[in-house]
């Protein structure tokens, strides 16, 4: 095989192998999974992503539940690890759903980012390394988190608890002799309190996970209200860079069309990447692991690592947090935080998206 200009023979062989692949039509959906997994399989498989210039530290926000904000922390936060970075995921939700697929102990008792928040402890003496992949640590959740909203009511700089105990660890890292962590994913309960307060704080981006379902936007105009106030009173650096659509069934009209709508009206920021729905994905926490160690191969983890390849190549390339040219006005506040005419909160979220049309 001749290597293509421009190419080296790695990239060159994967580029021959895709364009080989069989061709497909809209009559033939399940042949055009199949063809979408090779070509993942090809492109991916091995490949090793970019560095970003310094730690990326995204915060993965809904305050809906059940539309894979913990599925989503996880699953990116291996692919990147495999793909050779350095990852940190904080388990910021009291059910501790993260340090299950982490596959690291999360008992009662156990050190976690409970006692980093009330107590002051160092994140160096809670985070654990995971079993199933190299280069990725974990930061525990346990049940007592779920009294920390109480107890941080009363405390000092209590919004900016968690990202002062980021930034000594980060320190402490690259002083004693350790690599620097690329990525550190920051996974928040369904709830927009004072523990999410601390994880909007500590961060530099927002990667929203929207399901593709009617309901998906109902509540983005409370999440952006909220990112705003933290944008002006704590966290000015704060952005949405990331809008990830989940969840996705592309045999439902209504999955392409709410996949549509969000594209529309945020196009730099969504992910061309969806995921799927996948038994996989679901099954994969019953064993303590991602899906990209429980099934590699499956539709969803591919879809992940394609997803991790865009977030590692769009913060390479320094594309990420640009404003969008059609920004989305919902309830009165665009995604950049700018005020806006106010739209009534019960319309529904395909009235909001169409009030700029």
């Amino acid at each position: 095989m001749t290597p293509r200009h421009g190419l080296d023979p790695d990239e060159s062989r994967r580029a021959a192998l895709v364009e080989s692949l069989p061709a497909v039509t809209d009559d033939t959906p399940l042949m055009a999974q199949l063809k979408q997994d090779a070509r993942r399989r090809i492109e991916l498989r091995g490949r090793r992503f970019p560095r970003p210039p310094q730690t990326r530290i995204i915060t993965v926000a809904n305050q809906k539940g059940g539309v894979g904000k913990t599925t989503t922390t996880v699953n990116l936060a291996a692919a990147l690890a495999q793909s050779g970075l350095n990852v940190l995921v904080l388990d910021n939700d009291p059910q501790g759903n993260a340090s299950t697929a982490l596959g690291i102990e999360h008992r009662a008792g156990t050190p976690s980012i409970y006692e980093v928040l009330v107590d002051g402890a160092p994140i160096a003496d809670a985070v654990q390394e995971s079993p199933d992949v190299p280069n990725l640590w974990g930061l525990p959740a346990t049940i007592d988190l779920s009294g920390a909203e109480i107890e941080l009511v009363s405390m000092v700089a209590r919004e900016t608890r968690l990202r002062n105990a980021l930034d000594t660890y980060l320190e402490w890292r690259v002083a004693n002799g350790q690599e620097r962590i690329d990525y550190v994913f920051v996974d928040c309960p369904p709830s927009l309190g004072l523990l999410t307060v601390n994880a909007f704080v500590v961060a530099r981006e927002v990667l929203i996970p929207i399901q593709c379902e009617y309901y998906a936007l109902e509540g983005l105009s409370q999440l952006l209200k909220t990112i705003q106030l933290i944008q002006a009173h704590l966290n000015p650096r704060l952005h949405v860079s990331t809008i990830l659509l989940t969840m996705y069934d592309a045999r439902t009209n209504l999955a392409q069309q709410v996949a549509n709508e969000v594209r529309t009206h945020f196009p730099e920021r969504t992910l061309r990447t969806t995921v799927p729905r996948s038994v996989r994905i679901s099954e994969a926490p019953s064993y303590g692991q991602t899906v990209m160690t429980y099934d590699a191969g499956s539709s969803g983890a591919l879809a992940y690592l394609e997803a991790a390849r865009e977030v590692a190549e769009r913060g390479a390339a320094g594309v990420i947090g640009e404003p969008d040219a059609q920004e989305t006005h919902v309830n009165g506040h665009s995604a950049d935080g700018a005020v806006q005419p106010t739209i009534h909160e019960h319309q529904p979220a395909s009235a909001v998206l169409q009030e700029e049309q």
